[in-house]
């Protein structure tokens, strides 16, 4: 069985003050940090299991350690209709 490659929705923006801002269709605006928006810009045709391996790699992190996390902020993200 092949696993489902997440999809990226919405925007990423930098507001007046900088502030990075993912914007969902919905038109609902999140402030999140470099490392959300980073996860989040590379979660379009991915697996979650691609993800958690390139982020460990560039985060110098091991997988076990980084996996848990992460599948949350995935979750979190799909909840805010960011990614599906």
């Amino acid at each position: 069985m092949e696993e489902v490659k997440l999809k990226r929705r919405g925007e990423l923006f930098k507001d007046e003050e900088g502030n990075l801002l993912l914007v969902n269709e919905a038109n609902e605006a999140y402030r999140v940090d470099e490392v959300v928006a980073y996860v989040w810009s590379i979660c379009d045709g991915k697996t979650i299991e691609e993800v958690v391996t390139e982020f460990a790699n560039l985060s110098e992190t091991s997988i076990e350690e980084i996996k848990a996390p992460l599948m949350d902020l995935i979750n979190r993200l799909k909840s805010a209709s960011l990614i599906e």
